[in-house]
C-alpha cells in the first residue's frame, strides 16, 4: 500500500525541460547538416580562424554565435554573444550580448546589450542599453539608453534616454533629452570615441 517514493525519478520528471538541448556547431558543414536534419536550436562556436557565411537564418531555428566565431548573416534572427564578430545585412535581426562585435548594414536591426560593440550604417536600426558602444553613420537610427556610449555622424538620428553618453557631429538629429549633460557636439565623434576606448 505505501510503496516507497522514488524521489530521483520524481525530480527528473519535474525538471525535465520541454526545450530541446542546443546543438553545438564547430564549422559550416556541421551547420548545414544540422539545419537539413531539422535542428531547432544551434550554438555556433567555431573560433576566429573560420569565416562562416550563414546566409538567411530560417524563422524556425534559434541560432547563437559565441566564443570568437566570425560570421555573416543576410537575414533572419540571430544572437551574438561572447567575443564573436558578426556582419548583419538586409533585414537581419541581431541580439548582441557580452563583448560581441556587430557590423550592421542595409536596414539590419540590432539590440545591443552588455558591452557589445556595434558599427551601424545604411539605415541600420540600433537599440543600445547597459554599457554597449555604438558607432553610427549614414542614416542610422540609434536609441541610446542605460550607460551606452554613442558616436554618430552624417545624417544619423539618435534618441537619448537615461545616462547615455553621445558624441555627435553637427548633422546628427538628436531626439529625447536635448539638455543632456552627456551630449557633446564634435567634428570627429567616431575618432574621439575610438581614441577614448583605446586608452
Amino acid at each position: 500500500m505505501n510503496a516507497p517514493i522514488d524521489h530521483l525519478a520524481r525530480r527528473r520528471t519535474r525538471h525535465h525541460s520541454e526545450r530541446p538541448r542546443p546543438t553545438i556547431v564547430r564549422c559550416y558543414s556541421e551547420y548545414t547538416r544540422y539545419l537539413d536534419a531539422g535542428a531547432s536550436t544551434l550554438v555556433i562556436d567555431s573560433g576566429p580562424d573560420q569565416w562562416l557565411e550563414l546566409g538567411h537564418i530560417p524563422d524556425n531555428v534559434d541560432v547563437t554565435i559565441t566564443g570568437q566565431t566570425c560570421a555573416a548573416v543576410t537575414g533572419g534572427s540571430i544572437t551574438a554573444a561572447g567575443r564573436c564578430f558578426l556582419q548583419a545585412t538586409h533585414h537581419a535581426r541581431v541580439s548582441a550580448y557580452d563583448f560581441a562585435h556587430v557590423e550592421a548594414f542595409d536596414t539590419a536591426t540590432i539590440d545591443a546589450h552588455g558591452e557589445s560593440r556595434i558599427v551601424g550604417t545604411d539605415y541600420a536600426d540600433i537599440r543600445a542599453d547597459e554599457h554597449a558602444v555604438v558607432f553610427a553613420h549614414c542614416h542610422c537610427h540609434v536609441h541610446a539608453a542605460g550607460h551606452t556610449r554613442i558616436a554618430a555622424t552624417d545624417t544619423t538620428t539618435v534618441a537619448i534616454d537615461g545616462d547615455a553618453h553621445v558624441r555627435a557631429s553637427a548633422g546628427v538629429h538628436i531626439a529625447g533629452d536635448h539638455q543632456s549633460t552627456h551630449l557633446t557636439i564634435d567634428a570627429r565623434p567616431i575618432n574621439r570615441l575610438s581614441d577614448h576606448l583605446n586608452r
